[in-house]
């Protein structure tokens, strides 16, 4: 129960009046009319605490912690300047400090946090010079209407119901290791979707499958899907085949001739592929929104439970794009364009981060 600082002054006269414990709360049920009193330890540490202090009031229960000098917080931003990947404890070795102040000296007065190194695909020999010419290409293009409303961005993916687990992106924090473990199939059951992303809208999602089975992408499904399912539903939503920039990646589906050459006749001048009008740039998910936004967000949605069957999969990645909204999409597709210049920037080179909103 909780005593207020009254409780406590009057607990203290009657203890100093009546020379005991047992009498002070006595005389606390009685002349103040309740039904119970302060425990003996209770009282006893009231006591304790005004005989040190002089004083009823409540004290506080922690000391304030020493003041770091400014020196050592000097110290430790010019070592992080220096070598930026040096551990706390390295830190707190070469600084005097103990690791929790040097923790502290980070994250409360540098403002600083610890990021992880990104895994991102080795470029080859040419690769740079090839995403920068994309790159001094679609800039200019940007700036217009008819193209960034209607660049269409495509590519597949594979999903499981065991829900594949990143063991570098996944983290259990104790004070020991507890050799956290996750089960998974070896070959779980997947599905392969397509979708398409544009400031239009999303197409799909599209499921390779035949007679209820997941198949693999091959170039006569690819071509089926492009004539059944993409050009009807571009119809549909009322959007001129003449305006699409239609892009997809170099996989070998894509690019075969039979592939290549349909496209070309629905989208003349206008496809951004391997051995299209415009040369995508090889080994870049960084500039592909499917890539950088859409397959992130939507594994981050239909793994939040587990997934028991291919059926129940395929709902929720049907949802979870339904689910996508206007400004999310709008934020995403604005962020394409703060890429392609980052990209020009680092003359061709990896982007190790980027803000996704202007």
């Amino acid at each position: 129960m909780p005593w207020n600082t009254e409780d406590r002054v009057k607990t203290l006269e009657f203890y100093f009046r009546e020379g005991s414990v047992v009498a002070a709360q006595r005389a606390f049920r009685r002349e103040l009319g309740r039904k119970r009193a302060p425990e003996r330890r209770t009282i006893l540490r009231w006591v304790g605490e005004f005989e040190e202090h002089g004083t009823a009031a409540r004290q506080p229960t922690h000391t304030p912690r020493p003041r770091v000098p400014p020196s050592v917080v000097r110290a430790v931003k010019r070592l992080i300047q220096l070598r930026p990947r040096l551990s706390v404890r390295r830190l707190a070795a070469r600084t005097g400090a103990t690791r929790t102040t040097v923790h502290r000296i980070i994250r409360r007065q540098l403002r600083m946090f610890p990021y992880k190194l990104q895994l991102v695909q080795r470029l080859k020999r040419g690769d740079k010079a090839k995403r920068l010419h994309f790159c001094k290409w679609a800039l200019p293009k940007w700036q217009r209407a008819s193209f960034r409303g209607f660049l269409l961005m495509t590519d597949e993916a594979q999903f499981h119901t065991d829900g594949i687990v990143n063991k570098q992106n996944c983290r259990v924090w104790g004070e020991e290791n507890p050799h956290a473990t996750v089960e998974h199939e070896q070959q779980s059951p997947s599905v392969t979707v397509w979708c398409g992303v544009s400031a239009k809208g999303i197409l799909g999602p599209y499921f390779f499958e035949e007679d209820g089975r997941a198949v693999s992408v091959t170039s006569i499904r690819y071509r089926r899907m492009l004539e059944d399912i993409v050009i009807p539903e571009l119809h549909r939503l009322h959007i001129p085949l003449n305006k699409v920039w239609f892009q997809q990646d170099g996989a070998t589906a894509h690019t075969a001739r039979a592939v290549l050459d349909y496209l070309q006749e629905v989208f003349p001048g206008k496809v951004i592929s391997k051995g299209g009008s415009v040369q995508w740039p090889p080994r870049s998910p960084d500039l592909s929104l499917c890539d950088y936004f859409l397959w992130g967000h939507l594994k981050g949605q239909v793994y939040r439970k587990p997934v028991h069957s291919v059926r129940q999969l395929k709902n929720r990645i049907r949802a979870a794009v339904g689910a996508i909204s206007e400004t999310m999409l709008k934020d995403a597709v604005s962020a394409l364009a703060v890429r392609i210049r980052e990209c020009k920037r680092r003359r061709g080179g990896h982007m190790e981060h980027v803000v996704l909103h202007r």
